[in-house]
Order: C-alpha cells, then sequence, then structure tokens
C-alpha cells in the first residue's frame, strides 16, 4: 500500500512535509469514522432458528440528535433479567447474535441492537462511544419503562465496551447491576496512536493526533479528551468483568489492564490466553465465567 510506505518513511523522517502529514491524517479520518457498506456478516444455522422460533420484536427509539435507531427485544424467558448487547465498529447486531443465543440458553432475556451507523440504524459516522453512550441511555429506558423491576447488564464488545464504559458517567438507573467489557479501549487517542504505529508504520503520532482531534472538533462537536474511558472509570460504582484475549494486536492487551486498575468500584479481570481481538468467546469457559460473574449482581 503506498500510503503506508509513504507513512514509514514519514515516521523516520523529521523534516516530513505537512501535507504528507495532511494525507495521512485525512487517511485515517475516512477510515476510523465513515460508515463502512454493509458487511457479510453471516448468521449460523443454529442461531438463526434460535432467531426464528424467539419471542422477538423490534423496538425503534430516536436518538437526541434526531437519528432513528433499532433494536431488537427477545424475551423468551419468564424472568426481570435482561442483556444489553452492544456491538463494535464495523459490525452490526449480527455480531451479537451468536452470543445472545449463548446467554439465552443460560436464561437471560435479551436486547440485541445495532448502534448507529450500523445495520438498520441511521447515521453516518462513528463516535467512538461518546455519542453511542448517550444512545445506550435509550436502550435502558425503554427496559425500564416496559419491564417494571427489570435487571439489567451491559454487554459490549471493542468499541462496544468502551460505549457501556462510557455510559456510566450518564447517572445510570438502579436497574443496571453489572457491566461486562470484552476488549474495550482505554481512551481513543491511545486506540488510535496505536492504529497509526501499527497500520501505517508511524513512529512520531503526535502531529497527525492533534490534526484528528482539531477536525473531530470541527465536524462532530467532539475531542479526544471526551473518550478517555479509564478517566471515566474512576468514578464508576457498577461492577465491571474486564475481558481481554492476550492475543489482541489491534486494541492492545495491556489496555484491559489500565481500565481494571483506573475502575473504582467492584471489578473482576478475565484475561484470556492465545486469543485475540473480539476472539475472546472462543474460550471454553468463556461463557461459565461470564455468566458467574453476571450471577453474583442479577
Amino acid at each position: 500500500m503506498k500510503l503506508k510506505k509513504t507513512a514509514a518513511i514519514v515516521g523516520g523522517t523529521a523534516g516530513a512535509s505537512y501535507l504528507t502529514y495532511q494525507a495521512i491524517s485525512d487517511h485515517m479520518f475516512k477510515r476510523a469514522f465513515n460508515k463502512k457498506k454493509d458487511r457479510d456478516i453471516p448468521v449460523d444455522e443454529k442461531v438463526q432458528t434460535w432467531l426464528d422460533l424467539s419471542v422477538r420484536k423490534t423496538i425503534n427509539r430516536v436518538s437526541f440528535d434526531g437519528l432513528k435507531l433499532y433494536g431488537e427485544d427477545i424475551h423468551n424467558h419468564d424472568s426481570n433479567r435482561y442483556m444489553i448487547f452492544v456491538h463494535g465498529i464495523w459490525g452490526d447486531k449480527r455480531f451479537s447474535y451468536p452470543r445472545a443465543y449463548e446467554f439465552d440458553k443460560l436464561g437471560y432475556n435479551v436486547l440485541v441492537i445495532d448502534q448507529r451507523a450500523a445495520g438498520n440504524s441511521e447515521g453516518k459516522y462513528y463516535t467512538y462511544g461518546f455519542k453511542e453512550s448517550m444512545d445506550l441511555s435509550l436502550w435502558i429506558d425503554y427496559l425500564v419503562n416496559t419491564y417494571p423491576g427489570v435487571q439489567i447488564c451491559l454487554y459490549g464488545v471493542s468499541m462496544g465496551a468502551a460505549t457501556v464504559m462510557l455510559s456510566t458517567r450518564n447517572g445510570l438507573p438502579e436497574n443496571v447491576k453489572c457491566i461486562v467489557e470484552d476488549c474495550g479501549f482505554s481512551s481513543m487517542e491511545e486506540q488510535f496512536d496505536c492504529v497509526l504505529r501499527e497500520d501505517y508504520n508511524l513512529f512520531f503520532t503526535k502531529a497527525i493526533l492533534k490534526m484528528l482531534d482539531d477536525r473531530m472538533g470541527n465536524e462532530f462537536g467532539f475531542h479526544f479528551k471526551d473518550v478517555v474511558v479509564k478517566e471515566v472509570l474512576d468514578g464508576n460504582e457498577i461492577p465491571i468483568l474486564f475481558i481481554h484475549g492476550e492475543e489482541d494486536k489491534f486494541v492492545p492487551f495491556e489496555m484491559s489492564l489500565r481500565l481494571y486498575n483506573h475502575n473504582k468500584g467492584p471489578k473482576k479481570y478475565y484475561p484470556v490466553s492465545g486469543l485475540a481481538h473480539t476472539e475472546a468467546n472462543q474460550d471454553p469457559d468463556y461463557y461459565k465465567n461470564v455468566d458467574e460473574f453476571i450471577k453474583t449482581y442479577l
């Protein structure tokens, strides 16, 4: 890739031109924020059969900035225990279905959503949990208003994990009993810095991060400082299970330790050896361990 080679040269050349930095910044910006065309996320036959046989209804909500958001309430159990599944970037509800299927088997009702700019939900841009965490409040409110006494676990993967953690600063109702975060990033700036180093072979990232931050502020109205997940957890008191694959190169494994160490409230750490980004659920004990954690609080 020509741009990647250019980035490698830029990384080792102190006198690199502003225009070259700008070109890399523009490429990164489009890659990071623009909605991608629908991906082919196949649904396993047994999962599709489960969906077809489930008590399932479509839920729509309108975000604070006027986007129509889509969710599916799957209520198969006479229980007040619910899990809200929040997928990551470049995914949609189909990514969550296999996990929701496994937790349905364990007796949980599930709410599966399309985040903004994904699946059937409207939107053109991802905001790495900043606006998505505000959207999540709508889904929590739906469950609280629909099912009196509902007890909720928020479950997020990758950007979805950042979304559920950032939501803790929004004054969540007491119905939210616990959180499961799987391979979330510690801060948006640290994540972008990692991508620039790993994918663009850059060694000096400060100038490009500043360009990206300025453009984010101008176009979206928020900055890196608004998406520092680890600092949000300094004030969190909702119990969190921190999961991360030790072979994760996209969201580095050490970010989970930063999150865990910052979290104020009850917490448990679940590192998974030999697995990469979003693959922790392939561990044979994954669902048993997560279920044991959730049942401590629900």
